[in-house]
């Protein structure tokens, strides 16, 4: 008898938050977790897409508190095969993208988790607490 074919499904890993198709074992080819054990998971942790010159509001971005804090935090790109042939590249070939966060004085020790970043659409998708997020969400509508 055939295996019938499962349909391929692109999920968020709860463990990593990249965009996968998982395994035929249920296990996420990015980070190895099981994509349905959710213990540990935070679920005051969420993910958070941003744009490199978006304005946030004042508010840390790991719990939420007023803050007038912010903290730079940037990715840069540069091509493998480029980086193979040529070495190193200078500052002005590579791509970057650059996000001021709100943070506060009590979570300066903490450090920023960066899940993704978009070079082409200058975007960094970046872990929060659930309550910036909604702040972030309402301050996007006003």
């Amino acid at each position: 008898m055939e295996e019938e074919n499962k349909p391929l499904i692109i999920i968020e890993c709860p463990h990593c938050h990249v965009q996968v198709i998982p395994t035929a074992d249920n296990l996420c080819p990015s980070c190895r977790e099981d994509i349905y054990n959710k213990q540990d998971i935070n679920s005051r942790q969420v993910v958070l897409m941003v744009q490199e010159s978006e304005k946030l509001p004042p508010y840390c971005y790991s719990c939420s508190a007023p803050t007038d804090r912010y903290v730079r935090t940037s990715a840069d790109e540069e091509s493998g095969l480029e980086t193979l042939i040529f070495g190193e590249k200078s500052p002005e070939s590579t791509s970057n993208v650059i996000v001021y966060l709100p943070e506060c004085e009590l979570c300066s020790d903490s450090e920023i988790e960066l899940v993704e970043v978009d070079y082409e659409n200058q975007t960094m998708k970046i872990m929060v607490d659930i309550r910036f997020q909604e702040r972030v969400l309402q301050f996007r509508e006003s």
